[in-house]
């Protein structure tokens, strides 16, 4: 029998062989126990997802363009779902032009007129990601073929385009064959005498949104078990992972937290949740479950509990990422590997927000998360399990700081 020699060893060839072999083999049984396979997709049956993807990603930018018995407005902006839009553009009636520029973000508008910003309550007008899912609201998605992108013709809900001919209107959607997303929207008269029109494009890049007057809502912020400069410390940590534009200061026997004017009480109390995790053994029958939870608190959706499997303290790190049809989730990284059961059930805040089948009993030290919400709450999630907080009183602190 042959000897090979390495790093001054000694090896049989056949144990060569052999060790060649088991190295094939573990690799191949890794691979098998990925949380996902490669995407295949199906652009019959997976439509309707990826039109649920589509309000969960976190921003896109657009153009549009509408004509009907009486205007032409063209425009282009951009998004940021659950937060806010901007965008510009003019309107022609008959001949006469007029540029129009707004920014919208939460329940309120800002349109420019002249050189001066006005506010009002929030319209259609700047929440052009509403006008896109009104267009789609009845999801009857017939698949006509591929060329260079999947084509939809689906009937649209569009009445304000021609309200005594709404039953005539048609639709049409590309989805693009790289992110499965919206990629061009058209709706209209089978003449294209009356129609709307969306290039959406740039998903997911940066964007800040902000009002063009700096007003803010003030909140009076305490939580009774713990120090005032912990709590600051840990709020401040908070709010700067969600990026948010923020005052905070010590006031009366709490703190005093300046907020954009378009947040709301709860929303300051969404915000500030008390957050933390526990990821629990999920089993098949309810005898050898510990106890009885709801997913999402439906009462037709029991999730049968076991051991508790870790909390927060044991995750190192947590990251929003996007799987390969562009749905979000969030990627916790634990501080070791440990063996894992095949399914588990996520908490936060004594609510059960998610379930994951990790089709593995191997070690690992990754795991995804799929609450199957928009972006912007996923974000508030994601702070929430990196920096629980005590349970906080909040309450409005009286006015606005202008």
């Amino acid at each position: 029998m042959r000897i090979v020699v390495l790093r001054n060893n000694l090896i049989l060839l056949g144990d060569l062989k052999l060790i060649l072999a088991v190295s094939i083999l573990a690799l191949v049984l890794s691979t098998a126990c990925a949380r996902y396979a490669k995407y295949v997709p199906d652009p019959v049956k997976h439509i309707d997802r990826w039109m649920g993807n589509f309000e969960q990603q976190r921003s896109f930018s657009y153009s549009y363009e509408m004509r009907t018995d009486f205007l032409l407005a063209s425009a282009s902006g951009e998004c940021v779902i659950g937060k806010g839009e901007r965008l510009r553009g003019y309107w022609d009636r008959g001949g006469k032009v007029q540029d129009f520029e707004y920014i919208g973000v939460g329940d309120i508008e800002y349109a420019r007129i002249d050189s001066d910003w006005e506010k009002s309550s929030r319209g259609e007008q700047s929440d052009v990601f509403t006008q896109i899912k009104r267009i789609l609201i009845f999801g009857d998605f017939e698949y006509e073929g591929f060329d260079d992108s999947y084509l939809y013709r689906f009937r649209a809900n569009a009445p304000f385009l021609a309200p005594d001919r709404r039953k005539e209107m048609i639709g049409l959607i590309r989805v693009s064959a790289e992110d499965y997303l919206p990629q061009f929207i058209w709706t209209g008269l089978p003449d294209s005498s009356i129609y709307w029109k969306a290039q959406i494009f740039d998903y997911n890049e940066y964007k800040d949104i902000r009002p063009p007057i700096r007003d803010y809502r003030d909140f009076y912020v305490r939580d009774s078990e713990q120090a005032g400069d912990d709590v600051y410390d840990v709020i401040e940590k908070r709010l700067d992972l969600l990026e948010l534009n923020y005052r905070l200061e010590p006031w009366q026997d709490g703190l005093l937290l300046s907020l954009p004017i378009q947040y709301e009480l709860e929303d300051a109390q969404r915000i500030l949740r008390p957050g933390g995790l526990n990821v629990y053994v999920v089993v098949d029958e309810r005898k050898t479950a510990e106890r009885i939870a709801y997913l999402k608190d439906d009462m037709h959706a029991p999730v049968f509990l076991s051991d508790l499997l870790f909390t927060e303290a044991k995750v190192r790190a947590a990251e929003i990422k996007f799987d390969a049809r562009s749905t979000p989730y969030i990627e916790l990284r634990l501080h070791k590997r440990r063996r894992m059961p095949r399914t588990i059930a996520f908490e936060i805040d004594s609510v059960l927000v998610a379930t994951t089948a990790l089709d593995t009993l191997h070690e690992m030290d990754r795991i995804s998360l799929y609450p199957e919400m928009q972006y912007h709450d996923l974000e508030i999630l994601r702070a929430s399990i990196k920096e629980p907080l005590g349970d906080m009183k909040i309450s409005p602190a009286g006015g606005e700081i202008r």
